[in-house]
Order: C-alpha cells, then structure tokens, then sequence
C-alpha cells in the first residue's frame, strides 16, 4: 500500500477483493471505510471493509470465511472486515450507531 493515496494496484486489488466476496459469499455490499477510503492510509494501515450479507455463520465466523475467501488476494494487503446481515445493520441504524451509519454514508462500494 502507498502513503496517503492508495495505488492503482492496490484498488484494483481492492475491487477484485469486492467482487469475489460479494460473487462467493452473496454479499449485497461491499464497502471500503477507514483511513484507506479517505485516502489517509499509511504503511502500517490496515485495510478496513465493511460487508453486508444474508448468513447464518456466528459473528467471527465471518469474518473468518470471507478472508479466507481472499487469501490469495490480500497479500502484503492487512484486511479487517466487519461482516453483518442486512437485518443487523437496519438494526444499528434503528438505534443510531453512528458507526454504522457513517460507513453507509461515506464509505467507497468496491463493486
């Protein structure tokens, strides 16, 4: 990953990431959010992605299967995703988690 923008590379890679969770795990959204989406991010950034898919998996289940779905993909690329169901997340703007609702509203769609 570049300081401050990240390279052409680095979003394709990015997109690519996108397209396979949301094409292998069903995801309706895949989002970019944090310092790499605000073209902030440093060498030590992680990338930070925001899923949303209907699943029955635990929490960190998750979070597990979608980087393992990208394996291959996120080399040298450090990748924290949050993954909830489209259910949880009407759920966290229902009782207004700013969090959630910021990242609805700012953050980059990868596909």
């Amino acid at each position: 990953m570049s300081e401050l923008q990240p390279a052409l590379d680095d979003m394709e890679r990015l997109r690519e990431i996108g397209k396979r969770i949301r094409r292998e795990y069903g995801a309706e959204r895949v989002l970019l959010y944090g310092s790499m989406a605000r073209g902030e991010a440093g060498p030590d950034s992680d990338v930070d992605i925001f899923v949303i898919a209907e699943t029955q998996e635990k929490f960190f289940d998750r979070i597990a299967t979608v980087l393992g779905l990208v394996r291959d993909l996120r080399e040298l690329m450090p990748l924290s995703p949050i993954v909830l169901t489209p259910g949880e997340v009407a759920e966290r703007l229902r009782i207004g988690d700013q969090f959630a609702a910021e990242i609805l509203q700012t953050g980059k769609d990868l596909v």
